[in-house]
């Protein structure tokens, strides 16, 4: 009996807001030349909000006066909504809202608004969040108020730290920033490129410095070591080569302070049975079991094949998630181009990716059933598909695409004179000389060219 004139309740508080009758708040909402007034009545803000029991104290012919210019109008008006009957619209569409939405549910002392609706972002607009991951850590990263959206930006930017790096998305960021995602122990990144990308970030911060570090004055690498003290500590230099530390760090020694050089030449020179490096520990998620054998793309990819074998989106798994594991077989430039059959027959479901020559296109097909010599040539599946990404290094420009209804009984072909065929022995076809043409007819077109060279093409065992 409790909830069930709850609803009339609510409908006529809602009435109340819409009529604002007897309101005795003007709100000044907005910017100048957009300032806007919004009405409210005292008594049910300050029933509501610590803040406004705070902030509404002294009344001008009998209306309390609040300004707020940080807070658009449309903001405001949704959560004084949500002040009066408990409703909130999360349709909102750009970061820049959503952010001052979740500011101002903090700044009016609205917890269970704030949580709410960072639940409701991450159960209902994760791909939004997922493609503005850095925008929304670079905003919330030091306030606790958001830890549960906070950490979720955080782990997608951990797992799949090509949405910051590979973007130079991070070049603007703040130094806080930057330390903050250097201090996360499960950054998928190898220790080399995470000191490359700090490199990157610090010339960014000075462009008028030379980026040739024989050629800094004295007062270069004192304005590049005031920049980075806080930042080359947090870099694991035991997981980076010797190579690598002598080719891509050594030139940078001027950065390094006297202890980090005595500690990393102690890792290198000194057994490390009889001395403990003092360096921090290296990273729990270590790059090196996200590694796939391949001189074409990176692991990125290998999560968006297996969002595409399951028919999801391109974003379902990410390299922390992916539920299958890759294995070359074969690569072209390493085991020639008539090998194909020889190495990738009867050996079950397989992916193949070819980089066209002169480009950074890649392209490709999946095979779920396997690779044979019978009598029946085409084989019969739905679940195959082909693909292009028209930059490799942008996974935003994939196409993928699956048999269509009327040709699936020939989405793959096998032929002994050939390499791998999909769809009506046109679709995506390599002959053994290399040379490789499609003609979009089982699959819809996916933006390959009709005929071209490759620099090479990779195919790889995939196994649940």
């Amino acid at each position: 009996m409790e909830t069930k004139f709850w609803p009339e309740l609510m409908k006529g508080l809602e009435q109340l807001f819409e009529k604002k009758e007897n309101y005795d708040v003007i709100i000044q909402a907005g910017e100048e030349p957009n300032v806007q007034e919004i009405y409210a009545h005292s008594l049910i803000l300050c029933c509501q909000s610590n803040y406004f029991r705070t902030n509404l104290k002294e009344k001008k012919d009998g209306k309390f006066i609040l300004k707020k210019s940080n807070i658009p109008p449309q903001i405001f008006e949704n959560i004084l909504r949500f002040l009066y009957c408990g409703k909130i619209n999360l349709n909102v569409e750009s970061v820049s809202d959503i952010l001052t939405l979740l500011t101002t549910a903090n700044e009016f002392e609205l917890h269970s608004l704030v949580n709410y609706i960072q639940e409701f972002l991450i159960d209902n607009q994760k791909e939004f969040i997922q493609n503005n991951a850095t925008k929304f850590l670079e905003n919330i990263f030091q306030c606790e108020t958001f830890e549960l959206i906070r950490n979720y930006c955080l782990k997608i930017i951990c797992e799949t730290p090509d949405v910051l790096f590979e973007k130079n998305t991070f070049l603007k960021l703040s130094s806080q920033m930057i330390e903050f995602i250097l201090k996360q122990e499960n950054l998928a990144l190898e220790e080399i490129e995470v000191w490359n990308n700090l490199i990157k970030w610090t010339y960014a911060q000075h462009p008028n410095i030379n980026h040739d570090p024989s050629k800094w004055t004295k007062d270069d690498i004192e304005i590049m070591k005031r920049t980075t003290h806080r930042l080359i500590p947090l870099i694991r230099f035991q997981d980076i080569s010797s190579d690598d530390y002598y080719e891509k760090v050594f030139p940078y020694e001027d950065l390094l302070s006297k202890e980090i050089k005595g500690e990393i030449m102690q890792f290198y020179l000194v057994s490390k049975s009889t001395k403990a490096i003092n360096l921090l520990p290296s990273r729990s998620n270590k790059f090196k079991q996200l590694e796939y054998d391949s001189v074409i793309i990176k692991s990125n990819h290998f999560a968006i094949f297996a969002s595409w074998v399951e028919k999801k989106n391109d974003s379902y798994y990410n390299i922390r998630s992916i539920p299958y594991s890759f294995d070359l077989l074969y690569r072209a430039s390493r085991d020639g181009n008539t090998a194909f059959h020889q190495k990738c027959d009867n050996q079950g479901p397989t992916i193949v990716i070819a980089k066209i020559t002169n480009s950074e296109q890649i392209v490709g097909g999946y095979n779920p059933l396997q690779w044979n010599q019978i009598p029946n040539y085409y084989r019969s599946t739905k679940d195959s598909f082909i693909f292009s990404f028209k930059d490799r290094n942008n996974l935003k420009t994939a196409i993928v695409s699956y048999p269509n209804d009327n040709g699936y009984q020939h989405s793959i072909c096998c032929l002994l004179g050939y390499g791998p065929i999909f769809g009506s022995g046109h679709d995506l076809l390599c002959q053994l000389n290399g040379t490789w043409t499609s003609n979009p007819i089982t699959y819809q077109n996916v933006d390959i060219p009709y005929r071209f060279n490759v620099d090479d093409y990779e195919v790889f065992q995939i196994k649940k």
